[in-house]
Order: structure tokens, then sequence, then C-alpha cells
């Protein structure tokens, strides 16, 4: 059986989200106690922490880009902090904090500059943040769900953002809908116009979802155990095919990951389940103790570090595989070599 290369143990509490910044050379993690780190991938070691970066849980971490992170804690607000770092140590400093709702575990989505939240789950009531700009503008995701009992709030569930000279919004609810929405400013105000609306075929409310727009196919898992994807066009979202279906009900969220070509799920059976992108069964990895919460997959880059004159160190660098990063409840992160784990 196929074992992680590494595991990090600085986290005494369950390990909600893993995020490595864009450059490759430091991964994000943030735990049930609020404890911030980031890890030197060359060293495997800590490089910075913040004990009380969030005065409760952090729900998300990610970045803006290789020295700006945005976490979300169960505090509702939404922090963004610079980092700043050397080769063998670093130091994180707060340079935003905004209000977000958390109460509905609704994480945030971020693009580039742009980040998207929630302000009120229930009203579906959203802002969109702009972090070059430092602006912010309010917007409405609210949709209503047909019950016996009549028409009632459908809370956002999960989001992911994409901006290419506009901003795509795709949001999955509670009642298991899918909505997609074109996001547009103008002066003061901003609209939200839905593109397109599909029903998820999942039996329990939806945990995750992830886009690959270039491919125009949505990706979802939920406490069921089923593994979606839809394809989408200008014309709206088609039934969801294929499907994939897991051992055991739950995943925590489901990444579609360009190189390699690979959609992984964090599973609640503690395994993190691998699909090609036609959700055909690659492997389960199986290492953890507790029920898994997040994934993601480092870059793999050719340029030399541009701070480092050591040749040795260098060449450690340019040897260094993609990594598969694990968090789990078990308090640990496994990492592991990717192309080797994307194998049958």
């Amino acid at each position: 059986m196929l074992q992680p290369d590494f595991v990090f143990r600085g986290h005494q509490a369950a390990v909600n989200c893993v995020h490595f910044l864009a450059n490759g050379r430091h991964l994000v993690s943030g735990d049930q106690d609020g404890l911030l780190i980031v890890w030197n991938m060359l060293l495997k070691r800590q490089l910075a922490s913040m004990p009380a970066a969030h005065q409760a849980a952090i729900l998300a971490v990610g970045s803006i880009d290789s020295t700006t992170i945005v976490t979300q804690g169960r505090d509702n607000r939404l922090n963004i902090w610079t980092l700043d770092a050397g080769e063998f140590t670093g130091a994180l400093q707060l340079a935003k904090s905004l209000a977000i709702e958390s109460l509905n575990f609704c994480k945030f989505a971020s693009c580039a500059q742009w980040i998207v939240g929630l302000v009120e789950g229930e009203s579906g009531c959203a802002f969109v943040y702009n972090f070059a700009q430092d602006t912010r503008h309010s917007f409405s995701i609210e949709r209503k769900s047909a019950t016996r009992m009549g028409d009632r709030e459908d809370s956002p569930m999960c989001m992911h953002l994409h901006a290419n000279g506009k901003l795509e919004l795709f949001v999955g609810y509670e009642s298991n809908t899918l909505q997609s929405f074109q996001l547009q400013i103008s002066g003061d105000s901003m609209t939200a116009s839905m593109l397109c609306s599909a029903k998820a075929p999942h039996t329990e409310p939806l945990m995750s979802l992830d886009v690959d727009r270039d491919a125009c196919r949505i990706y979802t898992c939920a406490a069921d155990r089923q593994v979606c994807s839809f394809a989408f066009d200008a014309t709206g979202i088609s039934e969801a095919r294929p499907v994939a279906v897991l051992a055991n009900p739950g995943g925590s969220q489901v990444r579609r990951f360009q190189a390699p070509p690979i959609v992984a799920v964090a599973g609640w059976d503690y395994a993190v389940h691998l699909f090609d992108s036609e959700l055909q069964r690659i492997q389960d990895l199986r290492f953890h103790r507790a029920a898994l919460t997040a994934v993601d997959v480092s870059t793999k880059s050719s340029e030399p570090l541009p701070d480092i004159a050591d040749d040795l160190v260098q060449q450690r660098w340019r040897a260094q595989p993609q990594w598969l990063a694990v968090a789990s409840r078990d308090t640990r992160i496994s990492l592991w070599n990717i192309q080797r784990a994307a194998q049958a």
C-alpha cells in the first residue's frame, strides 16, 4: 500500500484546510483551534505560525499571491495576511480583516485579487472584495426552494469564483441546486445575473464544488456517496455525467487539478479518492485515522529560487516532485508524490 512521503505534525487540533501558495514553496494550514501555520516545502518544517489567527476554528485558507494569504474563521472574520518569508523563518502580519458569515460553513471563494463571501447565508446576501483596490460591493444570490410548507430560503453551501476578463460565480445550494452568475460592477453598485441553473442528483446536502473552466465541467461531492460531473455552456448546465460512487458516504472537498489531470475527493472514510477527469477510479490513498477535510496540489516550477545562492539547495528545489497535501481531523497533514499517487 502506498504511503505518504512526509507527514506534518505541527497541529494539536483537527486540521480543517490546506493550501499551496502560487510558487509551490510554501503550504498553509489552519486548524480547529484557530492556529495558522506556513510550512517551508523545501525544508519540510514550519516557517511561520499565528496561534490565534482567529478566535475560533479556521474554516478555509487561500491566497491572492505567493505572499498574501486569506483565512476564514468561525468567528465570522475574513483575514488577509502578508507573509514575510526568509530562507529559514518568516512572519505573518494582518493586513485586512473583513466581516463574513461563517455560521452555515459556506467558505469564501477567490480568484486573483477578487474574494467572494457571504454577508447573510439565509437571505443569499453576498459581497465581493478587491484586495488591490480595497473595494467591497454587495449583491444577492438569493434562491428560494419550494417545500410542502411553502417557499423557504435556500442557503448557499459552497462557491467557486472564476475571473478572466469577467467575474463568474458558481454556487451550490442546500437543495443541491447549482447556479452560475455573472457579476457586474457599475460604479458603486453590483449585480449578479444568473446564467444557468441545474439540479444535482445528490441525496444529501452539497459539501463542495470545483470548476474546470477550460473543459467547462463542474465537479461536486456531498454527504452522500456520489461524486458528480456536469458539463456547462452558454445554454446551461447539463445533467450529471458521469457519476462515481464512493464505498462510504461523505466527501469534505472535491478538487479538479490540471497537472496531473485528476479529481481528488477528501473522504469522511479517512481516504483520498482519486479519479481521472471522467471520474474513472484511479486509486484510494489511506493513511489517516480520522475524516479528511481538504486536499491541494502544489505547482511544479522549473524556475530557480530567487533568493537562494546555494547550488545544492537549487538542485534540491528542481528535483522536488509535485505534492498532494491532505488535511485530516487526526491533526496531521500528509504529503504524497502526486505523480506516483496518480498511477493506477
